[in-house]
């Protein structure tokens, strides 16, 4: 502001100026240091702005990194969601297979005959496992007996012991059950190859058993847990095309639609 000072010294030496013009130029004077003040302000009003700007851009940032981890977490519950839904349908059918098999093992029972009192003798437990193969053994004595080893976890014992049965009365009503359960068997203990050459000995020997539908949909879940999508896929639908309106085709159903597989 220099630049102003001198002119109004000046003209006081030349003893011309008026106090008009004084005021004039004070007024100037002034205008102008308001016109540098304002300008000062706008220059912080800027540096304002900058770092706004700035912060805003960190905050965006934590936005999107939170949306982020909000969309991994959601992935994982809808994984943790869909396993514990394929482990409830299939906790669902072993139930309902377990119950059916109840139910007609308990009408099979009932239309046996019972035979003389004279004829009744106590026979020892025998917690060993099934009979030798030599020792005469009932029919219903022998696949209820691998039923309970079966219902006890005893899988290993339920094997031998439905495994006799086949082998001995392949005709009898019980016989496709008793494969089907030598399938059940192998699964609850993982051993899934095992389980599909049971459940396949059944469909291959037993077409028309009531229990090919439960085998199919067994078979399609052991080849799911080998990781084999594709026999998986085929065994669901087919339980779904050759048995529909059962039970089994409506776990079939859902869990396909699990796999993200579209069926009409």
């Amino acid at each position: 502001m220099r630049w102003l000072v001198v002119p109004v010294l000046a003209v006081g030496v030349a003893g011309c100026v008026s106090s008009g013009d004084i005021t004039l130029l004070h007024r100037e004077i002034t205008d102008v240091s308001r016109q540098v003040e304002n300008l000062g302000r706008q220059s912080t009003g800027k540096e304002d702005l900058n770092a706004m700007t700035r912060k805003l851009a960190d905050q965006n940032a934590q936005v999107l990194k939170s949306n982020a981890d909000i969309r991994v977490e959601l992935q994982q519950l809808r994984d943790q969601i869909q396993a514990l839904q394929s482990n409830l349908d299939a906790t669902n059918q072993r139930l309902a297979a377990l119950s059916n098999e109840l139910a007609a093992t308990r009408e099979r029972l009932s239309a046996i005959p019972a035979p003389p009192a004279a004829d009744v003798l106590p026979s020892a437990p025998n917690p060993a496992g099934p009979r030798p193969s030599g020792q005469p053994t009932e029919p219903a004595q022998l696949y209820n007996g691998a039923y309970e080893d079966y219902l006890r976890g005893n899988f290993d014992l339920a094997i031998q012991g439905f495994s006799e049965y086949a082998k001995r009365y392949p005709t009898t009503d019980l016989a496709a059950n008793a494969h089907y359960w030598i399938g059940e068997c192998y699964y609850s203990k993982k051993q899934y190859k095992e389980a599909i050459d049971a459940f396949t000995d059944l469909l291959n020997t037993y077409k028309t058993s009531d229990k090919a539908g439960a085998a199919l949909l067994k078979k399609g879940l052991a080849y799911l847990e080998l990781g084999d999508r594709s026999q998986a896929v085929i065994n669901l639908q087919y339980v779904i095309y050759e048995h529909p309106g059962s039970k089994e085709a409506e776990l079939a159903r859902s869990r396909l639609a699990a796999l993200g597989v579209k069926v009409k």
